[in-house]
């Protein structure tokens, strides 16, 4: 009896040993599939928290020709400054080892590309605090979509670091950019605050507000301004419900140049289709591959893209098979036109 006790108790033991746990990274850590989505540990989809101490690493491989596109569907990581607790950093390459395009924490993850056909994820945590975590879609495509935020610096090397460490005596860009023209040794500013050149700290959401803040204007420079204007002017990206318009930035008037919009449409569950249809105003910048202004509306699978559509032609009606979908418009330097209303309705 003795015997047969101790022998039940291993077979459970070696099960409960082999059981995945609920913060693994998971099974797949390379991706070359035309899009699928990325979680940061294995019990996201059951509601459960990330774990302590994970290090996980993926890798998405594009055709030849075509960068990696990332865009959130989900992101709760612990926010603390410089994201020095839990993170998810993104590189522009094959390893941990190329070129960072940031950080990233909190309650934010804007839409990203890589600059090549590969890019690599890495997700790190610390022994305390676990949040929900994140889901990233991924798709491949031809335009590069990358721009800081406006609590970031953005480096020379297009790497995206934390205002907070600009001019602060170390060399976080790594190509020491970030300690270029400083005008003295940075005294440092709260986390919620942002340092002018001349040093000055002031609030973050005084950054491109029409006022000169800084007292030499450097927070209202135009360079910096457009990111962060693109990002506004693209209006509201979560959209859910069972019915809803989407349209151009600016429609029926002419959309702004430079923008890049990815609106992410989420249906009640249990939706089998979305229907999507455009007014017959359509009028987006004509070009025979669609390359300068374009929509374009895809979902998890190839067969699901539907576009770049572009011209004054109005697309015909289509379906994409899911609860949700991913509406991106895209306008280059030059020239604008009044652009589209795209209406879409959730089937069952």
């Amino acid at each position: 009896m003795l015997k047969f006790v101790c022998l039940f108790l291993g077979i459970a033991s070696t099960h409960a040993f082999h059981a995945k746990k609920a913060y693994t990274c998971g099974s797949n850590d390379h991706f070359t599939q035309d899009n699928g989505e990325v979680a940061s540990h294995s019990g996201f989809d059951a509601g459960r928290n990330y774990g302590k101490n994970q290090n996980c690493i993926w890798r998405i491989e594009a055709p030849v020709g075509m960068n990696v596109e990332l865009v959130a569907k989900s992101f709760n990581v612990e926010d603390t400054p410089g994201c020095a607790s839990d993170y998810l950093e993104i590189f522009d390459g094959k390893t941990t080892s190329s070129p960072s395009l940031g950080k990233y924490c909190g309650h934010t993850f804007d839409p990203i590309s890589s600059t090549q056909r590969y890019l690599t994820m890495q997700f790190v945590t610390d022994i305390s605090t676990q949040l929900l975590g994140f889901k990233i879609f991924y798709n491949f495509t031809t335009q590069a979509n990358h721009s800081c935020g406006h609590t970031q610096f953005e480096c020379a090397n297009g790497k995206c670091i934390s205002s907070a460490y600009r001019c602060d005596n170390d060399d976080d860009c790594g190509d020491n950019s970030d300690e270029q023209n400083c005008q003295g040794t940075n005294t440092g500013c709260p986390g919620d605050e942002w340092r002018c050149p001349n040093r000055k700290c002031i609030s973050r959401d005084w950054l491109c507000d029409g006022d000169d803040d800084c007292g030499d204007n450097t927070d209202e420079l135009p360079s910096d301004c457009l990111k962060i204007a693109s990002q506004q002017r693209c209006g509201n990206l979560n959209i859910t419900g069972s019915a809803g318009t989407i349209t151009s930035p600016g429609y029926p008037s002419t959309y702004p140049r430079d923008v890049y919009c990815t609106n992410f449409v989420q249906a009640p569950t249990g939706t089998k289709t979305l229907a999507f249809k455009f007014d017959d105003h359509f009028h987006i910048e004509p070009d025979t591959t669609c390359h300068y202004d374009f929509v374009k509306i895809t979902g998890d699978t190839i067969a699901s893209s539907h576009g770049p559509f572009c011209g004054n032609v109005a697309p015909g009606q289509f379906t994409v098979s899911g609860d949700h979908a991913y509406v991106i418009f895209s306008s280059d330097v030059t020239n604008e036109y009044s652009g589209f209303r795209l209406n879409w309705t959730a089937m069952q």
